[in-house]
């Protein structure tokens, strides 16, 4: 009887899933022209990225098609379709793991040598959300959406006084060096640990002013569009993990213009009539990675596996992903 129920519920899902395909809805699809794919036609790509920034796709039942790997996959493709001739990304992250923050940068650094891109600010991008935003040629944010938290974070887990004093449980490490088990909870960290540990957090800062000033500080383009000026007293000033509403960041030099996707679809269509010509016209089309039925089964084994409510559901991100670098706003 229950392996019955179990056969009709996947048959369900499996048809819920061909339904999705054909008619999954967009959340923008007012801004989306219909697009005739026997037309060559200019386009803006709209890529939108939703959640942590982590390797990890986070996808739900239907669809991860606004997680990083796929912002990641959506931009190097668009560096190479000649029919695109700018991006919009649109952000809601409170940022993530350095290395995938790093590896969307500088994608974005790459395409706006040849493409004009905008980033536009939803709720919140912060740390490695606004680290990704900086390597666009303009920030777009609402008044009230939150922005900045420059700095790193990371977690590390102390249980050596549970295991020894309450538990009577004395573990046994066999290592090749002193710091080969640094980070572990099942003894106190050295201070000769937490400075080098702070070695590595300050390296990983450097390297978020150093992007900040690459992208913001040192750009220099002939877009005929409203910029805010970042000076490096004000990322000296800022930089110190605060965020910021997007007024204020303006008003700073974090972004550059107050508005919506109305706004960025204004501002990307002039930059790609002056980027390329004059009388370019271009559709804007959502341009995330398709999901393909493979996808969707794949999602489906991914939900199963999480539908268990579980410890991490209710940890912080940056001791789920702790002894990791992070730019990340929690």
């Amino acid at each position: 009887m229950k392996a019955s129920l179990v056969s009709k519920l996947i048959i369900v899902i499996c048809i819920l899933c061909l339904i999705a395909g054909f008619i999954k809805a967009d959340k923008y699809e007012a801004y989306f022209e219909k697009d005739n794919i026997l037309t060559n036609a200019n386009r803006i790509g709209v890529i939108e990225l939703e959640g942590a920034i982590t390797s990890e796709s986070e996808g739900s039942l239907f669809s991860n098609e606004k997680s990083a790997p796929n912002l990641l996959k959506s931009l190097i493709s668009a560096q190479t379709d000649n029919e695109i001739k700018g991006v919009i990304i649109k952000i809601n992250s409170p940022g993530g793991t350095v290395g995938m923050s790093q590896n969307i940068y500088n994608q974005i650094m790459k395409l706006r040598n040849t493409k004009p891109v905008v980033v536009t600010i939803d709720d919140v991008a912060a740390s490695g959300g606004y680290y990704i935003a900086c390597a666009a040629d303009r920030i777009i944010a609402q008044e009230g959406s939150l922005t900045g938290s420059i700095g790193v974070i990371m977690s590390f887990m102390d249980y050596h006084n549970l295991l020894q004093q309450k538990l009577a449980i004395n573990p046994v490490v066999i290592k090749s060096g002193k710091f080969k088990d640094i980070g572990s909870g099942m003894r106190e960290m050295t201070q000769e640990e937490r400075n080098m540990m702070q070695e590595v957090i300050n390296d990983s800062y450097y390297q978020f002013l150093t992007a900040i000033k690459r992208g913001r500080i040192d750009r220099n383009d002939n877009y005929q569009i409203e910029t805010s000026k970042l000076t490096s007293d004000n990322l000296k000033r800022y930089a110190d993990g605060r965020v910021f509403t997007g007024k204020k960041a303006k008003a700073l030099g974090f972004v550059d213009i107050i508005g919506d996707m109305d706004t960025a679809k204004s501002v990307i269509e002039i930059m790609a009539q002056q980027k390329f010509n004059n009388k370019l016209k271009a559709k804007l089309v959502n341009y995330n990675r398709k999901t393909t039925l493979g996808d969707y089964f794949s999602d489906i084994s991914e939900y199963g596996a999480k539908s268990n409510i579980k410890l991490t559901d209710f940890m912080p991100l940056s001791m789920i992903l702790s002894k990791r670098p992070l730019y990340l706003w929690e």
